[in-house]
């Protein structure tokens, strides 16, 4: 089964172990995949759409948690401290669309 990863994962035999990183799309016997899927540590090739959202959730979440001084002369967060905290590659136009939706949250909140 193709499914892409939400997570690092480890795939391989002992001794030869290579990491998957976010977002990759690697084939999985279907238990093992069904498995993964089951503890959210992947999801299912045509659940894709599904990962976008997740992932700026994700950024929205880390925006919370930033320092003052994680911020650019621009007001964004820098992606570089968001990537910290989630421990994963970020797009600038990922960290764009994210900051657009927390803009539209905060001043909704006003």
């Amino acid at each position: 089964m193709r499914v892409t990863t939400l997570t690092t994962l480890r795939t391989g035999k002992p001794g030869s172990f290579e990491a998957v990183v976010p977002g990759e799309t690697i084939e999985l016997p279907d238990t093992e995949a069904q498995s993964l899927i089951a503890r959210d540590l992947v999801i299912a090739k045509h659940e894709v759409i599904d990962q976008d959202n997740d992932l700026i959730d994700a950024i929205l979440d880390a925006i919370d948690d930033l320092p003052q001084e994680a911020y650019g002369k621009d007001g964004k967060p820098s992606v570089r401290s968001i990537e910290e905290i989630l421990t994963q590659s970020v797009t600038a136009a990922d960290r764009d669309r994210a900051w657009e939706t927390y803009q539209s949250l905060v001043h909704d909140g006003q």
